[in-house]
């Protein structure tokens, strides 16, 4: 079952009623102009950033009245304030939400353990509720209690139940470890509990030192596979297991392509309306590609592969060189984005009477990133892929994929930049053979950076509006358009990352591993289906 969060269930009013979800992790925080952090925008937040006007922004500040993130606390801060009074801040992207995500909802808040209606050791670990039930608590375990511990000891994790229990009491009057008969958590997880309760148990603002813990896998965890769409509605794609050893990350393409019922490669172009995806913890990405024509003149699919990365010696793996990446081919002349996520459990339905057209007899890349630098074991990825289909003559519009890297990142050391881009409507139509006076609906935005990335925002070029912000590198929210927007050819999306560099001694420029950066936006728009250029590349 997905697990995930349901971002939303939109009805557009275009033509006919149609309806469009996803399926993702939660949203990370975004409202940079609540300085102090009380949930709101208002006149406290323009004290704060009048205060400190002229001064540079501190970016490891609890408060950081740098409200863009420009280095620099400046009339800009408090126009971006003062424009944003009123609005509330709705999202959690705290180190207690990754907690809370990561580990007591996946390992311990469920209805026989730590959640309604156990509620075991009188203990909710459920969002909203785990906080108050662990901070300052005193343990029901005579043991526990009678030591003069706290269920969480802000500040004194060798005084914490929860922590004692997570790493296996050794006295056994104080009970079992945790996670009762379901194997141990990670040790960077466990770790992670360590520092945020060093750090005083905070239960908003992020805690330094504590990595992604969406990338790590416990030692008992257990894939299992989805079944795949059903005779007739549709099609699965796997990528197989392959290994990611230790200390290290790697990333692999791996070709397939879309078979039918008796094995063969279906030729006919066919119309897809929803995608599910489903991979075991440990991946920084997913993405399917579609090689080109030229892609396939060109062998791309047959470059650079690396024996004994799969499981099976059959199953053939590229590696990327991250001294070469050419090696595989170049964006948007061999390859074209399909879909992608950064969460293991992922469902993308488009609205009802839009299909994303997959050209017949063709050759997909699936490419995956897999991290394992926290662990000490080898671990496994995999990828399933279902691909649900809708017949050509319910296809009212099309569905084309928006997917624009802005590779000019250059950022020294000790400095934050800011590269900006803008996506013209006009270049779109020509580039993809459209009517050259269409207009486009946007139905979805995202974005990608890495590490150092610090603000992605993306604008309408026409208007100036926010459409998307992120501040999570990792976990960017995906936006959705009720109404969608409505672009017309002399419009375009503006959008702009901005990168810290505080921790390296080499300038920060465009790469493929985590440790370079990349400003990229990725979406989807329709249009109908008698103004679709004949061939969508």
């Amino acid at each position: 079952m997905f697990k995930q969060l349901i971002y939303s269930m939109l009805v557009f009013s275009l033509v006919m009623g149609v309806s469009f979800s996803a399926l993702g992790h939660g949203e990370g925080a975004t409202l940079l102009e609540d300085v102090n952090k009380d949930g709101i925008v208002n006149i406290q937040d323009l004290v704060l950033v009048s205060a400190a006007f002229g001064q540079p922004g501190d970016r490891t500040a609890e408060q950081n009245p740098d409200v863009n993130r420009d280095g620099i606390v400046n009339v800009l801060d408090l126009v971006r304030v003062s424009n944003s009074f009123g609005q509330t801040e709705v999202n959690d992207s705290s180190t207690y939400h990754d907690i809370q995500d990561y580990i007591f909802d996946k390992s311990c808040a469920n209805s026989t353990c730590h959640a309604a209606p156990a509620n075991a050791g009188n203990l909710n670990l459920t969002y909203g509720t785990s906080y108050y039930d662990l901070v300052g608590r005193v343990p029901q375990n005579p043991s526990a209690a009678a030591a003069g511990m706290k269920l969480v000891d802000p500040e004194n994790p060798d005084n914490s139940f929860l922590l004692t229990k997570l790493m296996g009491p050794e006295s056994p009057d104080q009970g079992a470890r945790m996670p009762f008969l379901s194997g141990v958590l990670h040790d960077g997880k466990i770790d992670a509990i360590r520092t945020w309760i060093e750090a005083g148990a905070p239960q908003t603002g992020k805690v330094a030192g504590i990595g992604d813990l969406g990338v790590l896998r416990d030692p008992d965890e257990v894939f299992e596979p989805p079944a795949p769409p059903p005779p007739g509605e549709g099609y699965q794609l796997h990528l197989p297991p392959f290994k990611i050893e230790p200390g290290t990350e790697r990333e692999v393409y791996y070709s397939t392509q879309i078979k039918d019922e008796n094995g063969n490669p279906v030729e006919e172009d066919i119309f897809i309306n929803r995608v599910e995806i489903f991979y075991p913890s440990g991946s920084h990405h997913f993405i399917v590609y579609r090689l080109t024509e030229e892609g396939l003149a060109n062998g791309v699919q047959d470059r650079g592969i690396i024996p004994g990365i799969g499981v099976n010696s059959e199953d053939q793996f590229r590696e990327l060189d991250t001294d070469d990446p050419q090696v595989l081919g170049n964006f948007g002349v061999d390859r074209l984005f399909v879909v992608g996520t950064q969460t293991d459990e992922t469902m993308y339905a488009f609205p009802e009477g839009v299909g994303l057209r997959l050209p017949g007899d063709t050759v997909y890349d699936l490419n995956s990133h897999y991290i394992n630098l926290l662990g000490d074991e080898t671990l496994v990825g995999e990828t399933y892929v279902n691909i649900y289909t809708i017949p050509e003559e319910e296809v009212k519009y099309e569905a084309v994929e928006i997917f624009v890297s802005n590779r000019a990142i250059n950022v020294p050391p000790g400095t934050t930049r800011v590269a900006k881009l803008t996506w013209y409507v006009e270049d779109e139509l020509e580039r993809r053979g459209h009517d050259p006076d269409t207009e486009l609906f946007v139905f979805l935005l995202t974005s990608h950076m890495h590490r150092h990335g610090e603000l992605f925002e993306i604008f309408q070029k026409s208007t100036g509006e926010l459409l998307h912000r992120s501040i999570a590198y990792d976990d960017a929210p995906i936006d959705l358009f009720n109404p969608v927007l409505q672009l017309d050819s002399d419009d375009g999306i503006h959008f702009q990352c901005t990168h810290a560099n505080y921790d390296t001694n080499e300038p920060l420029i465009f790469g493929l591993t985590s440790e370079d950066e990349m400003c990229i936006i990725f979406g989807y728009y329709y249009i109908p289906t008698e103004r679709a250029g004949s061939i969508i590349r």
